[in-house]
Protein backbone atom coordinates (compact mmCIF):
# COMPACT_ATOMS: atom_id res chain seq x y z
CA UNK A 1 0.00 0.00 0.00
CA UNK A 2 2.68 2.41 1.16
CA UNK A 3 4.99 1.97 -2.15
CA UNK A 4 1.57 2.53 -4.10
CA UNK A 5 1.20 5.77 -2.33
CA UNK A 6 4.66 6.78 -3.25
CA UNK A 7 3.77 5.69 -6.88
CA UNK A 8 0.87 7.89 -7.45
CA UNK A 9 2.55 10.81 -5.63
CA UNK A 10 5.36 10.21 -7.87
CA UNK A 11 3.04 10.27 -10.65
CA UNK A 12 1.55 13.43 -9.97
CA UNK A 13 4.73 15.11 -8.78
CA UNK A 14 5.68 14.34 -12.41
CA UNK A 15 2.43 15.60 -14.20
CA UNK A 16 2.82 18.86 -12.02
CA UNK A 17 6.43 19.64 -13.11
CA UNK A 18 5.25 19.02 -16.75
CA UNK A 19 2.38 21.30 -16.62
CA UNK A 20 3.89 24.39 -14.51
CA UNK A 21 6.18 25.32 -17.10
CA UNK A 22 3.79 25.79 -19.82
CA UNK A 23 0.90 27.56 -17.89
CA UNK A 24 3.84 29.84 -17.15
CA UNK A 25 5.62 30.22 -19.84
CA UNK A 26 2.40 29.83 -22.75
CA UNK A 27 1.93 33.09 -24.84
CA UNK A 28 3.77 35.35 -22.99
CA UNK A 29 7.16 33.13 -22.31
CA UNK A 30 10.82 34.65 -22.64
CA UNK A 31 13.86 33.25 -22.36
CA UNK A 32 14.30 34.78 -18.84
CA UNK A 33 11.38 33.55 -17.51
CA UNK A 34 11.80 30.39 -19.32
CA UNK A 35 15.05 29.56 -17.64
CA UNK A 36 14.09 30.91 -14.37
CA UNK A 37 10.98 28.89 -15.05
CA UNK A 38 13.97 25.71 -15.42
CA UNK A 39 15.46 26.22 -12.84
CA UNK A 40 12.45 26.02 -10.37
CA UNK A 41 11.19 22.63 -11.78
CA UNK A 42 14.67 21.59 -11.72
CA UNK A 43 15.03 22.34 -7.94
CA UNK A 44 11.72 20.96 -7.10
CA UNK A 45 12.77 17.19 -8.58
CA UNK A 46 16.08 17.52 -6.65
CA UNK A 47 13.63 18.14 -3.68
CA UNK A 48 11.39 14.89 -4.59
CA UNK A 49 14.31 13.22 -5.31
CA UNK A 50 15.59 14.00 -1.70
CA UNK A 51 11.92 13.18 0.09
CA UNK A 52 11.94 9.88 -1.41
CA UNK A 53 15.38 9.04 -0.67
CA UNK A 54 15.14 10.00 3.03
CA UNK A 55 12.00 8.29 3.76
CA UNK A 56 14.03 5.10 2.04
CA UNK A 57 17.08 5.72 4.33
CA UNK A 58 14.99 6.32 7.03
CA UNK A 59 13.10 3.28 6.94
CA UNK A 60 16.33 1.44 6.70
CA UNK A 61 18.12 3.19 9.87
CA UNK A 62 18.11 6.32 12.07
CA UNK A 63 21.80 6.37 12.67
CA UNK A 64 23.21 7.52 9.13
CA UNK A 65 24.61 10.62 8.27
CA UNK A 66 22.55 10.39 4.94
CA UNK A 67 20.21 11.41 7.02
CA UNK A 68 20.98 14.63 8.27
CA UNK A 69 22.80 15.69 4.78
CA UNK A 70 19.68 15.19 2.71
CA UNK A 71 17.35 17.02 5.56
CA UNK A 72 19.79 19.94 5.29
CA UNK A 73 19.78 19.64 1.20
CA UNK A 74 16.14 19.71 1.04
CA UNK A 75 15.88 22.98 3.31
CA UNK A 76 18.49 24.22 1.64
CA UNK A 77 16.13 24.08 -1.84
CA UNK A 78 12.82 24.87 -0.59
CA UNK A 79 14.13 28.22 0.84
CA UNK A 80 15.66 28.76 -2.58
CA UNK A 81 12.96 27.63 -4.44
CA UNK A 82 10.90 30.22 -2.53
CA UNK A 83 13.08 32.70 -3.63
CA UNK A 84 13.08 32.07 -6.94
CA UNK A 85 9.35 31.92 -6.82
CA UNK A 86 8.91 35.03 -5.50
CA UNK A 87 11.69 36.63 -8.11
CA UNK A 88 9.25 35.25 -10.99
CA UNK A 89 5.80 36.91 -9.46
CA UNK A 90 7.40 40.18 -8.52
CA UNK A 91 8.22 42.79 -11.34
CA UNK A 92 8.00 40.31 -14.27
CA UNK A 93 8.76 43.23 -16.75
CA UNK A 94 12.02 43.91 -15.02
CA UNK A 95 12.92 39.53 -14.89
CA UNK A 96 16.60 39.25 -16.60
CA UNK A 97 18.76 36.72 -17.04
CA UNK A 98 21.53 39.14 -15.13
CA UNK A 99 18.42 39.51 -12.20
CA UNK A 100 18.28 35.77 -12.24
CA UNK A 101 22.05 35.29 -11.72
CA UNK A 102 22.52 37.92 -8.62
CA UNK A 103 19.22 36.38 -7.04
CA UNK A 104 21.35 32.87 -7.13
CA UNK A 105 24.50 34.28 -6.24
CA UNK A 106 23.18 36.41 -3.42
CA UNK A 107 20.64 33.54 -2.39
CA UNK A 108 23.38 32.31 0.34
CA UNK A 109 24.15 34.98 2.36
CA UNK A 110 20.11 35.85 2.68
CA UNK A 111 19.88 32.24 3.77
CA UNK A 112 22.71 32.65 6.07
CA UNK A 113 21.14 35.86 7.33
CA UNK A 114 17.99 34.67 8.26
CA UNK A 115 19.35 30.92 9.79
CA UNK A 116 21.19 33.71 12.33
CA UNK A 117 18.05 35.13 13.37
CA UNK A 118 16.97 31.73 14.39
CA UNK A 119 20.61 30.76 15.42
CA UNK A 120 20.66 33.90 17.77
CA UNK A 121 17.03 33.33 19.36
CA UNK A 122 18.38 29.45 20.19
CA UNK A 123 21.48 31.18 21.41
CA UNK A 124 19.38 33.11 23.58
CA UNK A 125 18.05 29.98 25.14
CA UNK A 126 20.85 28.43 25.54
CA UNK A 127 22.71 31.27 27.25
CA UNK A 128 19.30 30.91 30.00
CA UNK A 129 20.30 26.83 30.14
CA UNK A 130 23.97 27.75 30.80
CA UNK A 131 23.09 30.31 33.36
CA UNK A 132 20.77 27.58 35.36
CA UNK A 133 23.18 24.32 34.57
CA UNK A 134 26.47 26.22 36.14
CA UNK A 135 24.05 27.73 39.36
CA UNK A 136 22.95 23.94 40.09
CA UNK A 137 25.85 21.96 38.64
CA UNK A 138 28.86 24.40 39.16
CA UNK A 139 31.01 26.28 36.73
CA UNK A 140 33.53 24.26 33.87
CA UNK A 141 34.13 24.86 30.85
CA UNK A 142 31.61 21.92 29.59
CA UNK A 143 29.12 23.60 31.59
CA UNK A 144 29.35 26.38 29.63
CA UNK A 145 30.33 24.93 26.31
CA UNK A 146 27.48 25.24 23.77
CA UNK A 147 27.35 29.24 25.38
CA UNK A 148 30.98 29.81 24.52
CA UNK A 149 30.43 28.34 20.92
CA UNK A 150 27.16 29.89 20.53
CA UNK A 151 29.35 33.37 20.68
CA UNK A 152 31.92 32.01 18.46
CA UNK A 153 29.41 30.93 15.58
CA UNK A 154 27.69 34.26 15.54
CA UNK A 155 31.33 36.13 15.57
CA UNK A 156 32.27 33.90 12.87
CA UNK A 157 29.29 34.35 10.57
CA UNK A 158 29.65 38.41 11.20
CA UNK A 159 33.66 37.80 10.21
CA UNK A 160 32.47 35.63 6.83
CA UNK A 161 29.76 38.26 5.73
CA UNK A 162 32.41 41.27 6.24
CA UNK A 163 35.50 38.98 4.40
CA UNK A 164 32.73 38.68 1.70
CA UNK A 165 31.70 42.09 1.07
CA UNK A 166 35.63 42.92 1.24
CA UNK A 167 36.05 40.50 -1.56
CA UNK A 168 32.87 41.76 -3.34
CA UNK A 169 33.05 45.23 -3.08
CA UNK A 170 36.64 46.79 -2.25
CA UNK A 171 38.97 44.52 -3.85
CA UNK A 172 39.38 45.48 -7.61
CA UNK A 173 41.66 43.08 -10.04
CA UNK A 174 44.04 45.60 -11.65
CA UNK A 175 44.87 45.43 -15.29
CA UNK A 176 47.62 42.51 -16.85
CA UNK A 177 47.81 39.22 -15.33
CA UNK A 178 45.38 39.48 -12.93
CA UNK A 179 42.10 40.63 -15.29
CA UNK A 180 42.66 37.02 -17.19
CA UNK A 181 39.04 35.19 -16.89
CA UNK A 182 39.78 32.89 -14.31
CA UNK A 183 41.02 35.59 -11.38
CA UNK A 184 37.52 37.67 -12.58
CA UNK A 185 35.67 34.41 -12.09
CA UNK A 186 37.34 33.42 -8.79
CA UNK A 187 36.60 37.27 -7.52
CA UNK A 188 32.62 36.09 -7.61
CA UNK A 189 33.30 32.65 -6.67
CA UNK A 190 35.45 33.04 -3.57
CA UNK A 191 33.04 34.80 -1.44
CA UNK A 192 30.22 32.40 -2.69
CA UNK A 193 32.11 29.96 -1.27
CA UNK A 194 32.94 30.89 2.14
CA UNK A 195 28.64 31.99 2.72
CA UNK A 196 27.91 28.36 1.01
CA UNK A 197 30.18 26.74 3.20
CA UNK A 198 28.62 28.45 6.48
CA UNK A 199 24.85 27.67 4.37
CA UNK A 200 26.56 23.88 4.79
CA UNK A 201 26.87 24.16 8.50
CA UNK A 202 23.49 25.75 9.25
CA UNK A 203 21.88 23.31 6.88
CA UNK A 204 24.13 20.00 8.70
CA UNK A 205 23.30 21.47 12.44
CA UNK A 206 19.56 21.95 11.09
CA UNK A 207 19.54 18.04 10.10
CA UNK A 208 21.11 16.83 13.52
CA UNK A 209 18.61 18.84 15.47
CA UNK A 210 15.97 17.06 13.36
CA UNK A 211 17.58 13.35 13.59
CA UNK A 212 18.29 14.02 16.83
CA UNK A 213 14.62 14.57 18.29
CA UNK A 214 13.86 11.90 15.80
CA UNK A 215 16.45 9.33 17.23
CA UNK A 216 15.33 10.19 20.68
CA UNK A 217 11.88 9.29 20.08
CA UNK A 218 12.44 6.01 18.63
CA UNK A 219 10.08 2.92 19.71
CA UNK A 220 12.02 0.12 19.99
CA UNK A 221 10.82 -3.69 18.85
CA UNK A 222 10.24 -5.77 21.68
CA UNK A 223 12.21 -8.64 20.12
CA UNK A 224 15.41 -7.67 22.08
CA UNK A 225 18.10 -10.44 23.65
CA UNK A 226 20.55 -7.81 25.39
CA UNK A 227 20.74 -3.99 26.10
CA UNK A 228 23.61 -2.03 26.42
CA UNK A 229 23.89 0.67 29.20
CA UNK A 230 25.97 3.56 27.91
CA UNK A 231 28.21 4.66 31.04
CA UNK A 232 28.91 8.26 32.45
CA UNK A 233 30.82 9.37 35.45
CA UNK A 234 29.85 7.96 38.88
CA UNK A 235 29.94 9.69 42.26
CA UNK A 236 33.09 9.36 44.42
CA UNK A 237 31.30 6.34 46.61
CA UNK A 238 30.76 4.34 43.33
CA UNK A 239 26.93 5.51 43.26
CA UNK A 240 25.10 6.72 39.84
CA UNK A 241 24.67 10.28 39.28
CA UNK A 242 21.90 11.19 38.10
CA UNK A 243 22.62 11.49 33.88
CA UNK A 244 23.94 7.72 34.66
CA UNK A 245 20.83 6.67 36.60
CA UNK A 246 18.29 8.12 34.10
CA UNK A 247 19.85 5.30 31.66
CA UNK A 248 19.55 2.77 33.68
CA UNK A 249 16.47 3.28 34.42
CA UNK A 250 15.44 3.65 31.28
CA UNK A 251 17.00 0.44 30.44
CA UNK A 252 15.05 -1.41 33.24
CA UNK A 253 11.90 0.02 31.86
CA UNK A 254 12.65 -0.95 28.64
CA UNK A 255 13.26 -4.53 30.09
CA UNK A 256 9.67 -4.65 31.96
CA UNK A 257 7.24 -3.51 28.74
CA UNK A 258 9.21 -6.01 26.69
CA UNK A 259 8.27 -8.63 29.20
CA UNK A 260 4.95 -7.40 29.32
CA UNK A 261 4.40 -7.04 26.04
CA UNK A 262 6.40 -10.82 24.18
CA UNK A 263 7.18 -12.65 27.51
CA UNK A 264 10.88 -12.42 26.34
CA UNK A 265 13.57 -11.68 29.08
CA UNK A 266 16.25 -9.04 28.38
CA UNK A 267 19.96 -9.20 30.02
CA UNK A 268 21.80 -6.38 30.50
CA UNK A 269 25.22 -5.68 29.36
CA UNK A 270 26.42 -2.05 31.76
CA UNK A 271 29.27 -0.93 30.21
CA UNK A 272 32.28 1.79 31.46
CA UNK A 273 35.60 1.63 32.75
CA UNK A 274 37.45 3.30 35.97
CA UNK A 275 38.16 6.55 35.58
CA UNK A 276 41.15 8.36 37.51
CA UNK A 277 38.73 9.88 40.21
CA UNK A 278 36.50 6.77 40.49
CA UNK A 279 36.83 3.86 42.86
CA UNK A 280 35.20 0.88 40.96
CA UNK A 281 34.20 1.34 36.88
CA UNK A 282 31.04 2.66 35.58
CA UNK A 283 30.03 -1.06 34.50
CA UNK A 284 30.65 -2.62 38.09
CA UNK A 285 28.99 0.47 39.63
CA UNK A 286 26.05 0.02 37.30
CA UNK A 287 25.64 -3.77 37.58
CA UNK A 288 25.20 -3.17 41.67
CA UNK A 289 22.55 -0.73 40.42
CA UNK A 290 20.88 -3.18 38.82
CA UNK A 291 21.00 -6.42 41.27
CA UNK A 292 19.52 -3.65 43.97
CA UNK A 293 16.79 -3.44 41.10
CA UNK A 294 15.42 -7.14 41.22
CA UNK A 295 18.56 -8.30 38.49
CA UNK A 296 20.05 -11.80 38.88
CA UNK A 297 22.98 -12.51 38.21
CA UNK A 298 22.95 -14.56 34.86
CA UNK A 299 20.86 -10.93 33.61
CA UNK A 300 23.66 -8.65 34.10
CA UNK A 301 27.10 -9.28 31.72
CA UNK A 302 29.15 -5.96 32.53
CA UNK A 303 31.81 -4.76 30.49
CA UNK A 304 34.86 -2.81 32.44
CA UNK A 305 37.53 -1.66 30.53
CA UNK A 306 36.00 1.09 27.89
CA UNK A 307 36.81 4.67 27.98
CA UNK A 308 34.48 6.24 25.46
CA UNK A 309 31.30 5.44 23.64
CA UNK A 310 33.33 3.12 20.23
CA UNK A 311 34.52 1.22 22.83
CA UNK A 312 31.49 0.48 24.67
CA UNK A 313 29.83 -0.39 21.75
CA UNK A 314 32.52 -2.64 20.61
CA UNK A 315 33.79 -4.33 24.09
CA UNK A 316 30.02 -5.22 24.35
CA UNK A 317 29.40 -6.39 21.64
CA UNK A 318 32.58 -9.06 21.84
CA UNK A 319 30.93 -9.98 25.26
CA UNK A 320 27.55 -10.26 23.43
CA UNK A 321 28.86 -12.57 20.36
CA UNK A 322 30.76 -14.72 22.79
CA UNK A 323 27.27 -15.17 24.94
CA UNK A 324 24.66 -15.59 21.27
CA UNK A 325 26.08 -15.01 18.32
CA UNK A 326 23.49 -13.08 16.13
CA UNK A 327 21.64 -12.04 18.99
CA UNK A 328 18.89 -8.86 18.87
CA UNK A 329 20.43 -5.86 21.04
CA UNK A 330 19.12 -2.37 21.60
CA UNK A 331 21.09 0.46 23.55
CA UNK A 332 20.37 3.09 26.43
CA UNK A 333 21.41 6.38 26.67
CA UNK A 334 20.29 9.91 27.55
CA UNK A 335 18.54 11.44 24.85
CA UNK A 336 20.86 13.75 23.50
CA UNK A 337 23.31 11.22 23.06
CA UNK A 338 21.09 9.05 20.86
CA UNK A 339 22.15 9.62 17.77
CA UNK A 340 25.89 9.65 17.79
CA UNK A 341 25.93 6.68 19.46
CA UNK A 342 23.58 4.89 17.13
CA UNK A 343 26.45 6.49 14.27
CA UNK A 344 28.80 4.74 16.04
CA UNK A 345 27.09 1.29 16.80
CA UNK A 346 26.54 0.96 13.15
CA UNK A 347 30.08 1.80 12.50
CA UNK A 348 30.73 -1.07 15.14
CA UNK A 349 28.51 -3.42 13.23
CA UNK A 350 25.62 -3.77 15.76
CA UNK A 351 22.17 -3.33 14.02
CA UNK A 352 21.17 -1.77 17.25
CA UNK A 353 17.86 0.36 18.44
CA UNK A 354 18.08 3.13 20.96
CA UNK A 355 15.94 3.70 24.20
CA UNK A 356 16.55 7.00 25.22
CA UNK A 357 16.71 8.44 29.06
CA UNK A 358 15.59 11.66 30.02
CA UNK A 359 17.49 13.75 31.38
CA UNK A 360 16.76 17.76 33.13
CA UNK A 361 16.08 20.44 30.51
CA UNK A 362 19.02 22.70 31.16
CA UNK A 363 21.16 19.44 30.40
CA UNK A 364 20.13 19.21 26.81
CA UNK A 365 21.28 22.35 24.78
CA UNK A 366 24.87 21.62 26.26
CA UNK A 367 24.94 18.37 25.91
CA UNK A 368 23.12 18.47 22.03
CA UNK A 369 26.17 20.72 21.02
CA UNK A 370 28.85 18.56 22.04
CA UNK A 371 27.11 15.75 20.12
CA UNK A 372 26.57 17.75 17.25
CA UNK A 373 30.57 18.83 16.99
CA UNK A 374 30.92 15.10 17.76
CA UNK A 375 28.89 13.74 14.76
CA UNK A 376 30.84 16.76 12.69
CA UNK A 377 33.99 15.15 13.74
CA UNK A 378 32.65 11.15 12.85
CA UNK A 379 32.45 12.21 9.11
CA UNK A 380 35.32 14.56 7.73
CA UNK A 381 35.47 12.92 4.26
CA UNK A 382 31.80 14.01 3.93
CA UNK A 383 33.01 17.71 4.56
CA UNK A 384 35.54 17.48 2.32
CA UNK A 385 33.79 16.33 -0.31
CA UNK A 386 31.00 18.23 0.25
CA UNK A 387 33.44 21.45 0.61
CA UNK A 388 35.30 20.23 -2.90
CA UNK A 389 31.92 20.04 -4.42
CA UNK A 390 30.86 23.34 -3.14
CA UNK A 391 34.01 24.87 -4.62
CA UNK A 392 33.76 23.36 -7.91
CA UNK A 393 29.82 24.95 -7.79
CA UNK A 394 30.97 27.94 -7.45
CA UNK A 395 33.40 28.27 -9.86
CA UNK A 396 31.39 26.88 -12.70
CA UNK A 397 29.06 30.14 -11.57
CA UNK A 398 31.87 32.41 -11.65
CA UNK A 399 32.94 31.55 -15.14
CA UNK A 400 29.38 31.83 -16.03
CA UNK A 401 28.90 34.78 -14.60
CA UNK A 402 31.83 36.24 -16.59
CA UNK A 403 31.72 34.69 -19.80
CA UNK A 404 27.70 35.30 -19.58
CA UNK A 405 28.51 39.50 -19.33
CA UNK A 406 26.63 38.87 -15.64
CA UNK A 407 29.23 40.01 -13.38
Amino acid sequence: MKKTMIKWLAAQMAVLLLIVPVILCSGRGNAPRTVLTGGIVLLLLAVAVMSLALRSSMKDTLYSYRNIGLIGGILFASVLIISLCVLLFSNPGELTVKTIFQRVVKFPRRFSFYALFVIVAVSLLVGISNIVLIRKEGFCLSNALSLVIAVFYIGGTVVVYLASDFLTEKVYLPQGFFSQPLFIALHTAIPLFLLLMLCYLECILAGSAIMGWRAAHQKPSYDKDYIIILGCSIDKRGGLLPLLKGRVNRAIRFAWEQEIATGKPLHYVPSGGQGANEIMSEGSAMELYLKTRGAEDDEVFPEKKSTDTWENLCFSKKIIEELKPGARVAFATTNYHMLRSGILARRAGLDAEGVAGDTKWYFWPNGFVREFFGILALNVRAHITAAAAIAVACTVIGCIGYFGNLI
